[in-house]
């Protein structure tokens, strides 16, 4: 990935702000490249040279709503059951302070509605976020596999065992009502971890 320079960012933040706001307020469909490069202040030559179509900016806003989800230096290499069940608990609590804003509940429901009318939107919608998440957890698990902390034999299947009831707060609790979304808490998180921690397989100590 190129590094940009402080300059190239502030110039590519520029940009994505003024799509997030175009896109929130008038949908992705509705929203041209013209009206974003107007609104960003750009020139259409710099606003194609950072995101070569309207897809591509709409994934990467969704992108660094993601980043935040990125685990510390260290989570990801589990040595113990209590360190992959803090890994774990990190896991959630990062997904649910990511997702369950009102900016973020709002731009899902802008991709989901999108998705329906554009089909292109579809596969990358799931690549960035579904399988964003999945992947993250499953890198967690697959490290303390590699570790001898537990035993992982269908790492695709058992993740979604604890990113699905996860998830389930986002829907129900973000884009399914019209209340502000509400994090669950803590003790929630504990409970569907530890209960996710009961589906694995931890390896019989040796005598």
């Amino acid at each position: 990935m190129e590094v940009l320079s402080p300059r190239a960012r502030a110039k590519r933040r520029q940009i994505t702000d003024a799509a997030r706001s175009l896109f929130l307020s008038q949908g992705f469909a509705r929203t041209s490249m013209d009206a974003i490069t107007a609104e960003a202040g750009v020139s259409k030559q710099t606003l194609y040279a950072y995101f070569p179509s309207k897809t591509d900016l709409l994934l990467a806003i969704l992108s660094e709503a993601l980043q935040a989800l990125g685990a510390p230096r260290g989570v990801h290499a589990p040595r113990t059951r209590d360190e992959l069940r803090a890994a774990l608990i990190g896991f959630g609590e990062r997904l649910f302070d990511t997702m369950l804003r009102e900016d973020s509940i709002a731009m899902l429901r802008l991709l989901l509605g999108e998705a329906v009318h554009v089909p292109e939107l579809r596969r990358p919608f799931v690549e960035a976020l579904p399988y964003q998440l999945l992947g993250r957890a499953t890198a967690i698990l697959a490290a303390a596999a590699d570790n001898g902390v537990i035993e992982l034999d269908h790492p695709d299947v058992s993740v979604r065992m604890l990113v699905g009831p996860l998830m389930s707060y986002v829907v129900f609790g973000g884009l399914m009502t019209n209340d502000a979304p509400e994090h669950p808490g803590a003790e929630a998180i504990e409970w569907l971890v530890d209960a996710y921690l009961r589906t694995l397989t931890f390896p019989e100590p040796q005598p």
